[in-house]
């Protein structure tokens, strides 16, 4: 049963990894303050703030391999 849990916490862990980087990496430029948005016929510059949620953003999916080894561990447990 314990080789299952691994294989959960790996495959949601490998699944929250890829959005959770872009986003991180989205996050960090604009914090830096390197980023532009265009709408329409105008532009600007993004405001940093925009990037310190992006970042606080690719950070929560993080909380879903956590989970999962918390539920499947507690499930092992009881048995």
């Amino acid at each position: 049963m314990q080789s299952k849990s691994k294989m959960w916490v790996l495959l949601s862990a490998v699944l929250a990894a890829c959005p959770s980087f872009a986003c991180c990496l989205f996050g960090f430029v604009t914090l830096t303050g390197s980023s532009t948005y265009e709408v329409n016929s105008q532009s600007g510059q993004m405001p940093p703030s925009m990037g310190l949620l992006f970042l606080c953003l690719g950070l929560l999916p993080w909380l879903l391999p956590a989970g999962v080894w918390f539920f499947t561990r507690r499930k092992e447990a009881a048995m």
